[in-house]
């Protein structure tokens, strides 16, 4: 039997992991030097509760025990093992995970263990795990399992953008002068994953015109692939995520959606009000 790990910054509606029976390790979240473990001993919403007060908040990769006691639950029941980790250019997380992997292939040789660095984050983790799980249940072997996720991080697209720039100027990705400039001017950054690492596409000025900017390049790079599920994801705003998705459906016709909120890692660098749109640029 395969079983299925991913770690916390994998944002799906809860009935998937329970459905899926998908284990999460979860990150480490530390508010005001106060640690809790991710969607297991602090809530998303609590998340975005402290933020909006505005505490201390930070998150680190998961701890290395944690880590270790969920692969070792299924390597000693004979499970083979797909683990679905955040961007390793984005979190500690893989490099983590991947230490703790190869430590446990020498106690359990006879077990496949696959860590797969999705090169993303939020909902692009989360979709490639309803990918694996589906696959899992129609049994199909284990390398071609790798082999599809593999090709899928190849292929992922995330177009997002925040409310406020001064998350982002507080996680290092943008510098104070513009966070502050860009605030000012109502300038609002039209943002994607590449290779792994947040960059910038562009710079736009008002909310709605940014929300149309991301649905016209949702439009442009979904078009070879236009049948597939998307992911919005939101950071505290479900009204906002409404909107994109009404946009997106009068652009794009009727789609499938999954729609929940930004988890720690993502959430903490975006800031609340910030959304994303996750989805593939090919059919794998």
């Amino acid at each position: 039997m395969i079983k299925l790990i991913v770690d916390s910054t994998a944002d799906l509606p809860s009935d998937y992991f329970d459905n899926y029976q998908i284990g999460v390790v979860p990150l480490i979240v530390n508010i005001n030097n106060k640690e809790y473990k991710d969607k297991k001993t602090i809530a998303v919403d609590e998340l975005y509760q402290s933020l909006k007060k505005g505490d201390d908040v930070k998150t680190s990769q998961p701890n290395p025990f944690d880590v270790y006691e969920a692969i070792e639950k299924e390597a000693k029941n004979n499970h083979d093992i797909i683990f679905i980790s955040i961007s390793s250019k984005l979190s500690g997380t893989y490099q983590t995970v991947f230490m703790v992997v190869e430590e446990l292939k020498e106690k359990y040789p006879d077990i496949k263990i696959k860590i797969i660095d999705s090169k993303g984050g939020s909902g692009i983790p989360g979709l490639m795990a309803i990918k694996a799980a589906q696959l899992i249940e129609n049994n199909t072997p284990f390398p071609n399992i790798i082999q599809v996720l593999e090709e899928m991080t190849n292929h992922s697209e995330h177009i997002f953008t925040v409310k406020d720039l001064k998350y982002l100027f507080k996680s290092g990705r943008l510098k104070k002068s513009t966070a502050l400039i860009g605030n000012l001017l109502h300038f609002k950054p039209i943002l994607h994953i590449e290779h792994g690492e947040i960059k910038l596409l562009q710079k736009v000025r008002g909310q709605n015109k940014a929300f149309n900017k991301m649905v016209d390049l949702v439009e442009e790079r979904i078009k070879n692939y236009p049948d597939q599920t998307i992911a919005i994801m939101h950071a505290n705003d479900l009204e906002v995520a409404l909107v994109i998705k009404q946009k997106l459906i009068e652009r794009l016709g009727h789609k499938d959606f999954i729609i929940d909120q930004i988890g720690s890692a993502m959430g903490t660098h975006i800031g609340i009000g910030g959304v994303g749109v996750f989805f593939f640029n090919k059919k794998i």
